[in-house]
């Protein structure tokens, strides 16, 4: 807090610290870290995609006779091109900005690097709030839409010739969660197949509404917890004072992470507002998830290095006043598409 000198009274005033409200997006999909990012030196870039895999199988065959041999069929893999998808922002700092900034005794150097560092907070927030759309939309909606990116739209269910999995929770008195998250993860490794499936880490349920507190209220939940889980134990789940993200609620259960996704309306669009969403945790030798980059276009030599987001400063020669931009070129990839498992309350 600053002080100010009452020139009549000569009595002191303090300046008091406003309140601000931050009108900001919990980026919950990005803080998860599911995607694995893959950086490029260019914005397009050749994706192997396998199109024919053979269950082999080798027959039987004369234990004597050289010539009798089966032979191992290799996946067939197609190459396709994508264009990633690109977004940027520019803000130049002018006389205004150096005005409304500049407090008394400040050089305007000064005013000018606090004017610059409060556009460099806002663009990344920016373009991270743009990114994080888009990793809802291709890790929830199994899709990522585009206008100017070369192929258009990518709808990862097609590309996998496959369906969007579901599942139908049953949250009557009698029904049992802990069988049915059973359940449910026999669907994601079957889904998965043999090999994906060895390299899962984990799960991460995002649920909203009644699946929400069905997965944290239910009786069977409840019976099993106030008999097995110290009343006092951060674990469990109806004495807890406060779960793990103040924002938004979070437990384990059953070796599953849940968060509550009540009330974020980007979530709850895509999986309804009493849905759930059961996503996989893959190692990132599996590929499961990616994050591919790229690099920045409008400058000739800067914003080219690896990366998501690519800021720099550039300088008006005529009237020594700088501008700040940030670009970022990005497109997120699905991969097991059928494992992910969509459910509602029934």
């Amino acid at each position: 807090m600053s002080e100010l000198m009452n020139l009549f009274t000569g009595q002191n005033a303090s300046f008091a610290s406003p309140f601000e409200f931050a009108n900001k997006q919990n980026k919950i999909i990005t803080s998860l870290g599911l995607f694995r990012s893959e950086n490029h030196d260019v914005n397009k870039i050749a994706l192997d995609r396998i199109v024919d895999e053979k269950m082999l199988k080798g027959l039987e065959r004369a234990m004597h006779v050289q010539s009798d041999w089966n032979s191992a069929s290799l996946p067939e893999f197609g190459t396709f091109l994508y264009q990633m998808k690109y977004s940027n922002s520019l803000n130049s700092v002018t006389s205004r900005e150096v005005e409304e900034y500049r407090r008394r005794g400040a050089i305007v150097e000064d005013s000018i690097a606090a004017v610059l560092s409060d556009f460099s907070d806002a663009q990344y927030d920016q373009m991270a709030n743009t990114v994080e759309a888009d990793l809802i939309s291709a890790l929830l909606a199994l899709k990522v839409e585009s206008q100017y990116a070369g192929q258009g739209d990518l709808d990862f269910l097609e590309l996998a010739e496959t369906t969007k999995t579901g599942f139908a929770l049953d949250i009557s008195s009698s029904a049992n969660v802990f069988q049915q998250l059973s359940a449910i993860n026999r669907v994601v490794n079957v889904n998965l197949g043999t090999s994906l499936a060895q390299q899962r880490t984990g799960t991460i349920i995002l649920a909203a509404g009644t699946a929400a507190d069905a997965l944290h209220y239910h009786t069977s939940i409840k019976d099993f917890l106030l008999y097995t889980v110290p009343m006092g134990s951060d674990a469990n789940l109806f004495t807890q004072i406060q779960g793990a993200n103040p924002a938004y609620e979070s437990w384990m259960l059953k070796g599953n992470i849940v968060i509550d996704v009540t009330g974020y309306t980007q979530i709850t669009d895509v999986i309804g507002e009493n849905g759930f969403v059961v996503i996989p945790k893959m190692s990132d030798a599996s590929n499961a998830y990616v994050l591919h980059t790229g690099i920045g276009t409008r400058h000739a030599t800067l914003g080219k290095e690896s990366g998501l987001y690519h800021q720099y400063i550039t300088t008006d020669p005529q009237w020594n006043y700088p501008s700040i931009a940030t670009e970022t070129a990005y497109l997120p990839i699905v991969n097991i598409p059928d494992a992910i498992v969509f459910g509602g309350v029934a």
